[in-house]
């Protein structure tokens, strides 16, 4: 793993794209690596042995690969869409070029856009403070491993360590997208410090607003679960949880959540149907539960498309592509 950022940049704008082929099959060994357990759990264990990360979920691992699939969008991929009678028009998959990707360290988050922007034709520089760091060199060490073996360049993806995010962000010239994936205040930072296109997404990170006590026994049970969840309490509901936010009604409960949450997943537990319905209405958040976990679906927001560029071709009929007089057809 490099130190240096200005190395690490050099090796991502300098990578020959023409190795991009056969990327569907490149995932399907990047899924079966990654299913050696006995490696990732060392690892694993030793960040939370030292109070550096959690343990993992394999089930995660597989329902990001599984619905990764459903977007069947790859470099390289011409779509023919329509003909008339004397031009042909379509569409052609791009990559974006050289993408930051500001995480809190979750590995689940370092697997998803390893993937995704693989699939994009993406060079990815991942940054973060060093959290769940012997899971995650070993995720990029996996992953770059599968990589060579297709003779692509191992420096596709990268992982840079620092706290300092201005430092990356300052080669704004060599960089083609930004993106960030932690909390509110990751977010607001990496967004005062870029000077590219920026997309955020606060995956992982909950908010949940209890306006009752009719569900505390479930309540408990998901606080219990050790994921990062904010949580405000009606000033009626007699509960102390640590670091909640006590709020006087729905109306401040939402302004909280769509000021300083992490809009990506709000939860409100109440038996008023009219609240709930404002609170679905008026939230910002990727997704919004009733009377449910906010983290049954831990599913990344940010889609494929983001990670492309499409661009439209329009040629005509009788244009030859493979020099030997024969008509591409529709």
């Amino acid at each position: 793993m490099q130190d240096n950022i200005n190395e690490i940049i050099a090796n991502s704008i300098n990578i020959n794209k023409d190795s991009l082929k056969d990327l569907k099959n490149v995932i399907n060994n990047i899924k079966t690596s990654l299913n050696n357990k006995e490696a990732l759990d060392a690892a694993n264990a030793i960040d939370e042995k030292n109070n550096n990360g959690f343990i993992m979920n394999f089930n995660i691992i597989n329902n990001i690969f599984t619905n990764i699939e459903k977007e069947n969008m790859f470099y390289g991929d011409v779509t023919l869409s329509k003909k008339d009678a004397d031009k042909i028009y379509g569409k052609e998959l791009l990559d974006v070029g050289t993408v930051i990707v500001i995480t809190d360290g979750n590995p689940y988050t370092l697997i998803e856009m390893s993937i995704r922007n693989i699939m994009a034709g993406n060079t990815t520089i991942f940054v973060n403070n060093g959290y769940m760091l012997g899971t995650n060199k070993l995720l990029i060490t996996i992953i770059q491993s599968v990589l060579e073996k297709h003779n692509i360049s191992k420096n596709l993806v990268q992982l840079y360590i620092t706290e300092n995010y201005e430092e990356v962000l300052n080669n704004f010239a060599n960089i083609d997208l930004v993106i960030a994936i932690g909390d509110n205040n990751l977010q607001r930072s990496v967004l005062s410090k870029s000077k590219n296109k920026t997309i955020t997404s606060g995956y992982e990170n909950f908010d949940l607003y209890i306006e009752d006590n009719t569900h505390l026994d479930f309540i408990n049970s998901i606080l219990n679960s050790g994921l990062n969840i904010q949580v405000y309490v009606k000033d009626t509901i007699k509960i102390n949880y640590d670091n909640s936010i006590e709020v006087k009604d729905l109306d401040e409960a939402i302004l909280h959540i769509n000021m300083s949450g992490n809009k990506y997943s709000s939860s409100i537990f109440t038996t008023s149907t009219d609240n709930a319905s404002k609170f679905i209405k008026e939230v910002k958040s990727s997704y919004v539960t009733v009377n449910t976990s906010p983290t049954i679906e831990r599913l990344l927001d940010i889609k494929q498309r983001d990670l492309v560029l499409e661009k439209t071709i329009i040629y005509p009929v009788e244009f030859k592509f493979d020099g030997n007089n024969t008509n591409i057809n529709l």
